[in-house]
């Protein structure tokens, strides 16, 4: 065996051993030609990666532009939201009505939303039947919560006729919250 064949102990520990140093040997061994071409082709990845992460940036950044004035009425619908159920906090409740007058006050408030009801005292529960259509219904089923505290404790309907209005039966309670 000849010298040069074999690595002798002492070569093996002058090389250097990060990863770093490695690749500066490596590089430095390359011709020049080669090292020419490695710089220009980690500038040109170095170069292509920048680009898409700008061209992100920018497309993250018009998106958000285009979406902060919606996210802005939101928040202000919210504010206002939140000031409302604060007003409506403060305000007391009012009053129970009367349970003699409860049925013409309960028919009176069906007229105005066009809803047709005959009302009839039960005990302490209001029976009440009639027709109307589902959006006028259920306007007037919140307009006698709100009002007059009563809530519906059992609501049957059927189904709408030609002239798009449904039977119902109900049965208040009164005082519900």
């Amino acid at each position: 065996m000849s010298a040069s064949s074999t690595s002798s102990p002492a070569s093996s520990r002058s090389s250097p051993r990060s990863p770093a140093a490695r690749l500066r040997t490596w590089y430095g061994a390359r011709a020049p030609r080669e090292r020419r071409l490695l710089v220009l082709a980690a500038a040109v990845v170095l170069g292509g990666t920048l680009i898409a992460a700008a061209e992100r940036l920018v497309n993250a950044h018009e998106r958000l532009t285009l979406s902060l004035p919606a996210a802005r009425l939101a928040y202000l619908g919210m504010e206002q939201d939140s000031l409302g159920l604060a007003a409506l906090r403060e305000r007391p409740a009012p009053p129970a009505p009367p349970l003699a007058a409860l049925p013409d006050s309960i028919r009176a408030a069906a007229r105005a939303h066009a809803v047709d009801a005959e009302a009839r005292l039960s005990g302490d529960q209001v029976e009440v039947s009639g027709s109307a259509t589902l959006p006028d219904l259920v306007n007037w089923l919140s307009a006698l919560h709100a009002e007059q505290r009563l809530r519906p404790t059992r609501l049957e309907s059927q189904p709408a006729g030609r002239d798009g209005r449904a039977r119902f039966d109900a049965l208040f309670e009164v005082g519900g919250t």
